[in-house]
């Protein structure tokens, strides 16, 4: 472990940010949750992170942020912009116009890359977790908001100005109107964000449930969990029909909070897609649950990136 490189992982969430610390194998050394607090400046709140990796490095490793051995940090965010390096509106964190690539770089003192949280999430899933043996796959994230990260012949796919494959705002047919937090009508987003949903279940119960308590009521076959597992379905896959017949992946890899209702979910998810999706397709697409775990997708997914960045 002496002279082996390490990076960190950095995943900066509407509500938590996690921090990893990573050897070249995927092993995670480290791990530190803390609240996103959107009080504090963009420089202050980098700041903190800072000084939360150094306690990590000094626990683990007795060494200090600037060693060599440390070969930088892959850090996913809202609307991260890997080309320049920066955010530029950011409705989720109330950021704007932030150099994040070169915050990093100052508090850590070492190589920073950033990205969508999505795409680091599917960068991870495609390194170490459930796409490693998947050329072509899309990444579904559902937590504070929903994110889509789309690897296409074993690259990822960014778009031209580093913000394509936005799968979260695509605008879905509903009776229901909702603005989605970025101001637009309808998006995917709306609905399948741990708010969208938290609204769903409360609107078909008028109670407050968890993501597990509808997972166990749902296995349990309660009519209510039923019937909110079959409409969030529903809704998720009408985005999806859209994501498939463009891209034809291999797989959906469903991530984020929502993975935790499992493969009972997973199969509702795959009878109404292939009930839906063009013929040419059906039968065609797997879904499947993200294997790195359910919240740290993205903190696998940004040390991959920097191993991949410095490295190749």
């Amino acid at each position: 472990m002496k002279n082996e490189h390490v990076a960190f992982g950095i995943d900066i969430g509407g509500t938590n940010t996690k921090i990893g610390l990573f050897d070249q194998s995927g092993n995670l050394l480290a791990f530190h949750t803390l609240p996103t607090d959107k009080t504090m400046s963009p420089e202050q709140f980098i700041e903190q992170l800072a000084r939360e990796s150094q306690r990590l490095l000094s626990t683990e490793l007795k060494i200090e942020l600037g060693d060599s051995r440390i070969l930088g940090l892959g850090a996913g965010a809202p609307v991260a912009n890997y080309y320049t390096g920066r955010i530029e509106h950011a409705p989720n964190l109330g950021w704007t116009n932030v150099p994040l690539r070169d915050l990093f770089q100052e508090k850590f003192k070492c190589q920073a890359v950033i990205e969508n949280d999505a795409n680091l999430a599917a960068v991870g899933e495609n390194r170490w977790g459930a796409g490693k043996d998947l050329k072509d796959f899309v990444l579904i994230t559902l937590g504070t908001g929903v994110g889509t990260g789309l690897i296409l012949d074993g690259k990822l796919y960014r778009g031209h100005n580093a913000l394509g494959a936005e799968g979260g705002h695509i605008i879905i047919p509903h009776d229901k109107k909702r603005l989605c937090s970025c101001g637009g009508l309808n998006h995917l987003e709306s609905y399948l964000s741990a708010k969208g949903i938290k609204q769903t279940i409360h609107e078909l119960t008028g109670e407050e449930w968890k993501i597990e308590k509808l997972g166990t009521l749902f296995k349990e076959k309660d009519l209510r969990a039923t019937t909110i597992i079959h409409t969030i379905a529903d809704e998720l896959v009408s985005g999806l029909v859209s994501i498939a017949v463009l891209f034809g992946p291999q797989a959906f890899v469903i991530g984020g909070g929502v993975s935790k209702l499992g493969d009972s979910f997973n199969q509702v998810l795959k009878k109404k897609l292939d009930e839906l999706v063009h013929f040419s397709l059906t039968g065609k697409i797997d879904i499947v649950t993200a294997s790195l775990s359910s919240d740290k997708g993205a903190v696998y997914g940004g040390a991959a990136h920097i191993f991949d960045e410095v490295l190749k």
